[in-house]
């Protein structure tokens, strides 16, 4: 003989009877009655409204359950799109000091898409020293912009005037010699000359000391001098300057 695995056909819908409220009342007491159960008080048909009303109920809460939480979800994304950025801008400078750095703390427990810091354009650069604290190191003076974006879309722009950058050497203006003096002229526009820098030194390494030194018209004088030598001074900011002075010069 054969055999076949007969598999139901999934095109194929299986029709079920439906009964009438009759019919099936008359059934539930037949089954009540042969398990020796009491029979049924409550009609059938309202034990079917009741179930429904219980199942409906229950979709409803369900619905309903499901729906707060949604409101919930945009509720806190929409708080968390508006939280603001928001940040500090504190000089690490010592009082009277020149050239300053600029940290830039974050107060936004939102994360930082962009820290931009920029003085007249210019892209001032920056690094990070901490967590949510930036450093900007300006190389010029002016009014420095800052601004900080989040990654929510909210940015937050202020302004900081810079005055105490100094990243330039002294200059020397003019150099003559009268007699057996040798004048010097230096000049610093910004943070000022700092006088007590001031080296000279002979081509043999030994210290030659100025004549005078008078820091209001920025002259250094020297006499007697027998060979070319090496000068060393800086401004208050720390830029060090070197010439030459040779006999040669007028």
């Amino acid at each position: 003989f054969s055999m076949k695995n007969i598999s139901p056909n999934p095109f194929h819908k299986s029709s079920t009877p439906n009964l009438d409220i009759e019919t099936a009342s008359r059934i539930l007491e037949q089954a009540l009655k042969s398990a020796g159960a009491e029979p049924n008080s409550i009609p059938l048909d309202e034990l079917i409204a009741n179930c429904l009303y219980h199942k409906r109920k229950r979709l409803f809460q369900k619905t309903v359950f499901a729906g707060v939480l949604v409101f919930l979800c945009l509720l806190a994304l929409l708080f968390v799109l508006s939280i603001p950025a928001s940040f500090t801008i504190q000089n690490q400078m010592a009082e009277g000091g020149f050239n300053p750095v600029y940290h830039i703390i974050l107060d936004s427990f939102i994360p930082a898409k962009s820290v931009y810091a920029a003085i007249d354009g210019r892209p001032v650069p920056l690094y990070e020293t901490e967590t949510n604290v930036y450093a900007a190191e300006p190389a010029s003076n002016g009014q420095m912009e800052v601004a900080v974006t989040l990654i929510n879309g909210q940015s937050k722009t202020e302004y900081v005037d810079v005055t105490a950058v100094d990243r330039d050497s002294p200059v020397a203006l003019d150099c003559c010699r009268e007699g057996s003096f040798v004048y010097l002229y230096l000049s610093d526009g910004l943070s000022g000359i700092d006088y007590d820098s001031l080296q000279a030194v002979s081509l043999t390494g030994e210290p030659v000391t100025p004549v005078s030194v008078e820091p209001q018209s920025g002259c250094v004088t020297f006499s007697n001098l027998e060979a070319t030598i090496n000068v060393y001074v800086s401004d208050l900011a720390g830029n060090r300057l070197q010439l030459i002075l040779s006999l040669t010069d007028s």
